[in-house]
């Protein structure tokens, strides 16, 4: 059995495949511009890659992205079969829309964590994320969903908030009941970028977005008070461990901590996936010879790029919030003269919620010093 090398330089902790560009979807705000100039990875690219976060980490994550990570599956069977025997998990972002019994019962077998993508009812969802030829792919997603359901796989839902869909959060809320096999709801803000600037698809507005999130938040209440399948939220999940175990938020993501590389599928490497269309944030190329010698120096150039913003210094919740995410950061101030503050207000609707339901203060929790937490991509679901 193989063993893990030990590591050298920063310890990376999540290694994302973008195995292909293509994707049989076009949502209108896609930052990856899945489907135009469609590109698939290959094996050399991806053993590349996998050898070197065996030999600088000594235990990591791999997710496989896109594009619609499914249209290159032989790809991703090849990967987890590599790395059996070694201390690594996998995750998958997927549309859900090409999983049938026979796609569920493979993902299944692999052990691969599954997120869904899904951003309201049909009237909001086949208007955002439309198949290549304008039809909805609501109903197929759901399908999708409901194969993963039948083989006893539970599976991560993530909505990406806009303009466009936060007035339907409560219906979501209650279609995640529904559906059944959903371990939770995990709200991404849109980044203006990508086909988001070419479809005039806007970021909510901040206080829209907190006041349809409460109702979102009401109506789980609601539904779990009827009886129903209890709706979970990431961040609701991770706040009340925080204030569980006193313990502190310190990073967004492995992005702030210069743990991530993301592999395009020629190899080109990046920190973040959402920063992947500005070429200041390129890190090298994987299949480059002295890519491992530069990396340490690149990574830390990247982070400087962004400034934190002022804001978040002084916030009373930073220590449950964890700080915005970066790539939100710089590209609002990169394309923007003005700052959405969205993030940030669906982040503190949150933390109130689970500070009213516990039926604490800030300074009840404060009397004892809190400990230093896990990144947010390290604290999961409790179940």
């Amino acid at each position: 059995m193989r063993q893990l090398s030990p590591h050298t330089g920063p310890e990376l902790k999540l290694l994302v495949l973008w195995v292909t560009t293509d994707c049989n979807l076009r949502c209108r705000y896609c930052y990856a511009n899945g489907g135009s100039n469609a590109k698939y990875m290959d094996w050399q690219v991806a053993k590349k890659a996998i050898d070197f976060m065996i030999n600088h980490s000594r235990s990591f994550t791999v997710q496989f992205a896109g594009g619609e990570p499914l249209l290159n599956m032989d790809l991703i069977e090849k990967v987890v079969n590599y790395t059996q025997g070694l201390n690594v998990c996998y995750q998958l972002q997927t549309n859900a829309t090409l999983i049938d019994l026979k796609m569920a019962m493979r993902l299944k077998q692999l052990n691969i964590g599954i997120g869904v993508s899904l951003d309201g009812l049909p009237e909001i969802n086949d208007y955002l994320r439309p198949f290549s030829d304008g039809k909805g792919s609501t109903i197929a997603t759901i399908t999708g969903l409901q194969y993963l359901g039948a083989v006893g796989t539970r599976v991560g839902l993530t909505c990406v908030l806009s303009a466009n869909n936060v007035e339907g959060l409560p219906r979501l809320v209650e279609l995640t009941s529904y559906l059944g096999n959903i371990e939770g709801i995990t709200f991404d803000v849109l980044r203006p970028v990508g086909k988001a600037r070419e479809n005039d698809v806007r970021q909510a507005n901040p206080r829209l977005a907190a006041r349809h999130l409460n109702a979102a938040l009401r109506r789980a209440d609601e539904i779990t008070d009827q009886g129903g399948r209890k709706v979970k939220f990431r961040e609701v999940e991770q706040v009340k461990y925080l204030l569980s175990t006193k313990r502190i938020r310190q990073h967004h993501c492995y992005f702030d901590t210069s743990q991530m590389l993301v592999i395009k599928p020629e190899g080109d490497v990046y920190p973040c996936p959402s920063l992947t269309s500005f070429p200041e944030f390129y890190l090298g190329n994987i299949m480059e010879q002295n890519f491992s010698k530069e990396l340490p120096v690149n990574l830390e150039k990247a982070k400087k790029l962004i400034i934190y913003p002022d804001r978040c210094f002084t916030c009373p919740e930073r220590w449950l919030c964890g700080g915005p995410c970066l790539a939100q950061v710089y590209t609002q101030r990169k394309l923007s003269d003005k700052i959405n503050l969205t993030g940030c207000v669906i982040k503190k609707v949150f933390i109130n919620y689970v500070l009213k339901k516990s039926r604490l203060t800030h300074n009840i929790v404060s009397k004892e010093k809190p400990k230093k937490a896990k990144t947010a991509a390290q604290l999961k679901y409790i179940q």
